[in-house]
């Protein structure tokens, strides 16, 4: 049996983990493009977070 290129072993790696980088780098700007702020999307909602914990805690009294 023979041994393992090393040489490309580590373009494998290498490329496996620009893939990866490059995937990360692709998801992120498409979330922080279309990313509103807390603020929009509580007025947009309805929600804030004091009613938001109301209700929880609502929920968890009545059960």
């Amino acid at each position: 049996m023979g041994t393992g290129d090393p040489i490309g072993s580590f373009l494998v790696l290498a490329g496996t983990i620009c893939i990866l980088g490059a995937s990360y780098l692709v998801c992120y700007t498409f979330f922080m493009a279309n990313w509103e702020g807390w603020e929009s999307w509580s007025a947009r909602t309805g929600l804030d977070r004091e009613r938001a914990d109301q209700e929880r805690l609502h929920k968890l009294r009545s059960k």
